[in-house]
């Protein structure tokens, strides 16, 4: 990871991400506050409310019994319209008007007389002409009302009628009323005289709620115990039954309730405030902290471009020679011009770089002297270039003598003489096995009779390739020390068998004793065995220390030789 990454990260860890962590802590926390701000204002201004509805709706319920108190409204209830001389009824009209009259917010008065079954109606204080209404009782809600004995009873909130279809009633007037409307008896008698209807107009209930504020997004809400809207600021929802899903949809909303008592027991304010419009301000103070927050990131990533500029630019340059270095490329120049601790660095590397190629090519050129004297002196040991022109000549004079078996033997020696000047090369096993073939070839012919050498070498690994000439100083080595002195005691074996990713040979020579302490010289290399040492050096020269080169002593009988390499080297690899 380069170190403008690291830096980026830093900026992140350390600033952008505790910055914007703080705006989210911030945010929440502002809307936590401003929430229980709101309810705890919001209650207080709903109980300031209830209890002045509570007041006015009692005030207006209980206002019509001082007019049924008047002798004059009395006598006209008890007799009827029809009954009563002129100068009565001009009497209670003029009591009701005036009553009318006190209260701006009674829209319309609408008496049913039971003794004679008129009806009349006061819109705005002035009194209609009587109208006969014997269905009255029928109709809804005064049958309900007459049928429950109750004295009073509010009915749903909704635009003036004409009830009685009189003239003083205009047809363009759509006031929302709430209608009251009174059972009237007789005091000591308890007898039923008629009903009262006080159409209240809606908006008065507006100034009882003057103090629960409306701001932008709140709704001001009072609804009865069936869930109808009695008043909202938006007109045409009055009536209509309330949507408590959608009030309170998916958490956007907060609504309080305030539930009433008598006489609008059942009955509930409500103030619903929109979330979105109370974190109004608190949410765009956090857009604000964002916005300056990605001031910060924009500063934060100029100033980590400066300074890569101006300070890591130099270390990613000196990192990517240094990465060319790696790839073998030794003619890199890492001074600079720079005087601070970087062009330091880079001068103490380039010292470094010159003495390690100083270094490397003296020892190159000391390896490959060493090698090639090593070769020599290998190639030197069997070096047949004079003999094989020379095997070429006598091979022609045997057939033309017709002496094959002379011819035979030439073959053999020539093949070996070829093979030896691959000394050194990487050859098949077969091909090694094939040398070996040649050169008991011509040791039978010199000694006359079977001998006494078995090759058991798997097919499966005469295919892997191994320096030439490794093997066939084994089966020399064995006729020089073991059969020329002991023929009918003596035996050599060579096996060779893939193991464990190892090609393994051995090779056991049976005949003259060998000590202890011998096998140690031989295998340390001290005490003559020309042959058993050169193979040791190839094998060395060829795989380091992963080839094994081991004496050990066959128990006076002899000695063995075991040789390993490992299978997928550069000699051990199939051709």
């Amino acid at each position: 990871m380069s170190i403008r990454i690291r830096l980026f990260i830093m900026l992140l860890l350390f600033v952008i991400l505790p910055y914007f962590l703080f705006v989210i802590f911030i945010y929440e926390n502002s809307k936590h506050v401003i929430e229980e701000r709101d309810l705890a204002s919001s209650r207080e201004e709903l109980r300031e409310s209830r209890a002045d509805l509570e007041q006015y709706t009692q005030e207006m319920v209980r206002l019509p019994y001082s007019l049924f108190n008047m002798p004059e409204v009395q006598r006209v209830l008890e007799n009827g319209m029809l009954a009563e001389t002129t100068e009565h009824v001009q009497a209670f009209e003029n009591s009701v008007e005036t009553y009318a009259a006190t209260r701006p917010d009674i829209r319309q008065l609408r008496f049913y007389f039971q003794q004679d079954q008129q009806a009349l109606t006061v819109y705005q204080s002035n009194v209609g002409a009587p109208k006969q209404a014997s269905d009255y009782m029928r109709s809804s809600p005064f049958r309900e009302l007459n049928d429950s004995k109750a004295a009073y009873m509010l009915e749903t909130p909704h635009v003036l009628e004409n009830e009685d279809k009189v003239a003083i009633v205009p047809e363009s007037d759509n006031t929302m009323i709430l209608p009251i409307h009174h059972r009237i008896t007789d005091v000591l008698s308890g007898e039923f005289l008629g009903f009262l209807t006080t159409d209240i107009e809606v908006s008065a209930f507006a100034r009882q709620l003057e103090a629960v504020k409306r701001e932008a997004g709140t709704q001001v809400l009072l609804v009865n115990e069936s869930g109808e809207i009695i008043y909202s600021k938006d007109s045409g929802s009055i009536g209509e039954r309330i949507d408590k899903n959608q009030l309170a949809a998916e958490g956007e909303n907060i609504v309080l309730r305030e539930k009433l008592s008598e006489p609008l027991a059942g009955w509930q304010l409500m103030k619903v405030t929109s979330k979105d419009v109370l974190f109004r301000d608190a949410r765009r103070t956090a857009w604000t902290n964002v916005l300056l927050g990605f001031g910060v990131v924009l500063l934060g990533t100029i100033l980590i471009l400066v300074i890569s500029r101006v300070f890591t630019k130099p270390i990613i340059t000196l990192s990517e020679q240094v990465r060319s270095i790696e790839g073998g490329q030794m003619d890199v120049q890492l001074r600079t011009e720079r005087k601070d601790e970087i062009g330091h660095l880079a001068a103490h590397m380039q010292e470094m770089l010159d003495r390690i190629d100083s270094h490397i090519a003296r020892e190159y050129k000391l390896e490959l002297e060493a090698r090639e004297s090593q070769l020599r002196m290998l190639k030197s040991q069997v070096n047949p270039h004079f003999l094989f022109n020379a095997l070429q000549s006598i091979g022609a004079v045997a057939l033309r003598s017709d002496d094959r078996e002379v011819y035979k033997l030439l073959v053999s020696l020539s093949k070996m003489m070829r093979y030896a000047l691959q000394a050194d090369q990487l050859v098949p096993v077969r091909e090694e096995l094939d040398y070996i073939d040649s050169y008991l070839k011509l040791q039978k012919e010199r000694f006359g009779a079977d001998l006494p050498i078995t090759i058991q070498v798997e097919k499966s690994m005469q295919q892997y390739q191994i320096p030439s000439m490794l093997l066939q100083p084994l089966v020399e080595n064995h006729f020089k020390h073991n059969y020329e002195g002991l023929r009918n005691e003596s035996s050599f074996i060579l096996k060779g068998m893939e193991k464990d990713g190892l090609l393994v040979f051995i090779a056991a020579s049976y005949g003259a004793a060998v000590s202890d302490e011998k096998i140690r010289l031989l295998q340390e290399g001290s005490a003559g065995g020309t042959g058993l040492r050169n193979i040791a050096e190839r094998l060395h020269l060829h795989h380091a220390e992963r080839a094994a080169f081991r004496l050990g002593n066959l128990a006076g009988k002899g000695f063995e030789v075991t040789i390993c390499i490992p299978a997928e080297e550069q000699g051990g690899k199939r051709q």
